[in-house]
């Protein structure tokens, strides 16, 4: 029968997986500190560590073979010169607390060994834990550098395709508001809605062809049925909208796959999209709901206020392609 310290070991090492990230391609070395109260708190973090964490976090284990990443690779993935003891110890209570994709900054951990529940461990036991780590010059095994390398190589190509996904759904956003601009201009709201049922799709396919990807906007409130998110598109459209609720700024997903990655990319309300998205009857004029009600009798994309998630770009780009 399996002990609940098994379970609770298991758990706190899963949690430093998922904790710690790939930020930094060095480790500053810290000078280690001389009050007494700091080298006790180190003292007490050893000794937790040995009990709760070294099974899991061992140098002993092969890459492919192991349960967490060994305590060395924790340190030089997350600390560099700027972190400060403070601030280390603040967000390691943080995720232990309250785990989330948005405070984890280890997305390969966390696709291998999935997201910790929150563990209630006592904050005096994580303040000791954070000291033994933050100060200590911790052993690594003898693969760990290469496997770095490697790593951070992944981590950079990733960024990449990101970024291109990013500066791809940008610029079709720009190419659509000019656009949606002249026809408001032109003709009030009403001419928008017009203006949306016709050209909006055919733009936004223009763009793709130019970058030689493809690119949707999708949503779970769609306007336009052509618009409705899949199941799969809806998954990254609730993780994108969590993120967005927790404070994340630099809020995107990334799916790779043997061909294509795919980026996802959040659509959020501005004052001008409330003209035809905001309350009907209030912030939508008379005309401008009559057009809706003939063009879109199953419309769902109404009722948002400013800063509001509306939907998501999806941009698929092909793995073999020359960047533009």
């Amino acid at each position: 029968m399996t002990s609940p310290a098994f379970f609770r070991l298991s758990a706190l090492a899963l949690i430093f997986v998922a904790f710690f990230s790939c930020a930094s391609e060095s480790n500053a070395p810290l000078t280690l500190p001389t009050d007494q109260a700091t080298l006790d708190l180190m003292e007490r973090g050893g000794k937790l560590i040995a009990a709760n964490c070294y099974s899991c976090h061992t140098t002993d284990a092969d890459l492919n073979a192991r349960l967490a990443p060994p305590m060395a690779a924790v340190k030089s993935h997350y600390l560099n010169k700027e972190t400060t003891f403070a601030t280390f110890t603040d967000e390691l209570i943080r995720f232990v607390h309250k785990p989330s994709p948005v405070y984890s900054k280890m997305p390969g951990a966390r696709k291998r060994f999935g997201l910790m529940p929150a563990l209630p461990l006592p904050e005096d036991e994580l303040q000791a834990i954070a000291a033994f780590i933050y100060y200590t010059d911790l052993e690594a095994p003898d693969w760990l550098e290469a496997h770095q390398r490697e790593e951070l190589a992944t981590v950079r190509q990733r960024d990449t395709m990101a970024e291109r996904g990013r500066n791809i759904a940008q610029q079709t956003k720009a190419i659509l508001g000019k656009n949606l601009l002249q026809a408001l201009n032109a003709g009030g709201a009403e001419n928008a809605v017009q203006f949306c049922t016709t050209r909006a799709i055919p733009l936004t396919d223009s763009s793709a062809n130019h970058f030689q990807v493809r690119v949707k906007r999708v949503s779970d409130r769609p306007r336009n049925p052509d618009n409705t998110a899949d199941s799969l598109e809806m998954v990254q459209l609730v993780e994108i909208r969590e993120d967005l609720a927790a404070g994340a700024t630099d809020v995107y997903r990334l799916v790779e796959g043997p061909e294509a990655v795919t980026g996802y990319y959040p659509i959020v309300t501005n004052g001008m999209c409330l003209q035809c998205h905001g309350e009907r009857g209030t912030q939508i004029l008379p005309a401008t709901l009559s057009a809706l009600e003939a063009l879109y009798p199953t419309d769902q994309a109404t009722g948002y206020t400013t800063n509001q998630l509306r939907g998501i770009w999806v941009v698929t780009m092909p793995r073999k392609q020359s960047l533009k």
